[in-house]
């Protein structure tokens, strides 16, 4: 699968009726879930052209639909509008704006398009408003839509249980395995409410326009009802404690429902994310997460030490 090219992909999209070129003869093959081709359409209109790597990949992409659909006039930001939609190809128009971040390979980090520790003002109003609309959807709505749905008691008992799988492929020091303990066990910081997320969100997953306000969000694909801060988790260790903040005070301005204890809870949710990784790794037999997730328990470690 890693071996095709941008015209096999239009090719396959082709043999679904839709009339498209390549942009150009390279392939993303990063990603850990499809292979992805930019093309054209006959209006020189941007498309994406996705392939999955797994047979597995399209039973997660089915559910990602899903999420699509319920979205799609629920939000005042793009998303993705998968027009094709078959087991050996996907294919969209392409989502107006740019990443406000993207993994430089020489640095192995993130590089923003601004500072992210004191973030413009149009970037935190405006992914405020998105998350606020987010976690404002109706989750009865989002179950009937097939929305995969954790209630506060069984997010913590999940949360536990991948906890306690870590130690199996990560090397985890006892500070941080006690310091995750310590916060499933926390009944201070944990929500007694449960919202729609997105459920991945960094920078790369968030689109800008000129002035950095939020455009369009990508890559659904982790989306499910559950603990609000996860959308928060995965931004922390970019913005900081003080943007962390901001964010949170743009967040309940804009009519998200925040409480005492959420921003250590945020926190401690980036620093069992590790744990999250190795999951992935065990279910896609793909060991390049799980050295990602040895990485960050390592930065983690770093974080408890300096706190």
């Amino acid at each position: 699968m890693s071996d095709l090219t941008a015209a096999d992909l239009v090719r396959a999209a082709r043999r679904h009726g839709f009339e498209l070129m390549p942009a150009g003869r390279d392939v993303d093959a990063t990603g850990a879930d499809f292979i992805v081709a930019h093309a054209v359409d006959l209006d020189d209109v941007a498309w994406i052209v996705k392939a999955p790597r797994r047979a597995d990949v399209m039973v997660r992409a089915d559910a990602e639909r899903r999420v699509l659909r319920l979205l799609r006039e629920r939000l005042a930001v793009a998303v993705p509008d998968w027009r094709l939609f078959a087991p050996d190809v996907i294919a969209y128009p392409r989502v107006p704006g740019e990443p406000a971040a993207v993994i430089d390979p020489d640095l192995g980090d993130w590089r923003w398009r601004f500072d992210p520790g004191a973030p413009p003002q149009a970037f935190l109003d405006s992914l405020a408003r998105f998350l606020a609309q987010l976690h404002g959807i109706d989750v009865d709505e989002a179950r009937a839509g097939g929305v995969r749905v954790l209630d506060s008691r069984s997010l913590r008992a999940a949360t536990a249980e991948c906890i306690e799988r870590a130690r199996n492929g990560l090397d985890v020091p006892n500070p941080l395995w006690r310091r995750w303990h310590d916060w499933v066990a926390d009944d201070g910081v944990w929500p007694d409410v449960h919202v729609l997320v997105h459920g991945d969100l960094h920078g790369a997953h968030l689109l800008v326009d000129d002035d950095n306000a939020i455009s369009g969000v990508l890559d659904w694909s982790e989306a499910h009802v559950g603990d609000p801060a996860t959308d928060f988790a995965l931004l922390y260790p970019s913005l900081g404690d003080a943007a962390l903040a901001s964010l949170l005070d743009a967040y309940g301005a804009a009519g998200g429902r925040t409480w005492p204890g959420m921003a250590r809870h945020v926190v401690e949710r980036w620093l069992a994310y590790p744990a999250v990784i190795a999951d992935f790794a065990r279910m896609t037999g793909d060991d390049q997460p799980m050295q990602l997730a040895q990485a960050l328990v390592d930065e983690a470690m770093r974080r408890v030490a300096d706190a």
